[in-house]
């Protein structure tokens, strides 16, 4: 197959320009692109752990930290909406919280990973303030989702 001048010009790309451009596709969705730029980077071959151990290492690492994102997201607009006496937006965010709490409880129940070790990446609080809040249908949402990170 005969390279074309884009892919070229991929190729003189450090390993980091190249990733930066990709994930700059990746964002577009430009899935074409992102493909050329992959392909024209050199192949690594190594050894390491098996698959199914990097998998879920990583997969439990990205959870923690996605639950601590949204869990700090949603404290700050509650402290924000509190600050601006805003009843009922502070115990509907209280309402996530609480569901967000309930629902990474089932859901390190359901994939036998204690609770306290996803919090603490996170730097969450071990108690929970807002569980009292918990909507059982937003609560079903966020196990689903929490669970299905890990596939």
């Amino acid at each position: 197959m005969r390279l074309n001048d884009t892919d070229k010009l991929y190729k003189k790309l450090t390993p980091i320009q190249a990733a930066t451009l990709a994930f700059e596709a990746n964002v577009r969705r430009d899935d074409a692109e992102m493909l050329a730029i992959t392909e024209s980077q050199p192949r690594q071959y190594f050894s390491g752990t098996c698959p199914e151990y990097r998998h879920r290492f990583m997969n439990l690492t990205m959870l923690s930290l996605f639950y601590g994102v949204f869990y700090w997201k949603n404290w700050a607009v509650l402290v924000q909406r509190a600050a601006k006496y805003d009843e009922a937006e502070v115990l509907r965010v209280a309402g996530v919280l609480g569901s967000m709490e309930a629902a990474l409880i089932r859901a390190c129940e359901q994939l036998g990973v204690n609770v306290e070790s996803l919090k603490k990446l996170g730097e969450i609080p071990e108690e929970d303030a807002y569980m009292e809040y918990a909507d059982e249908a937003l609560t079903t949402e966020y196990t689903e989702l929490f669970v299905d990170c890990m596939h």
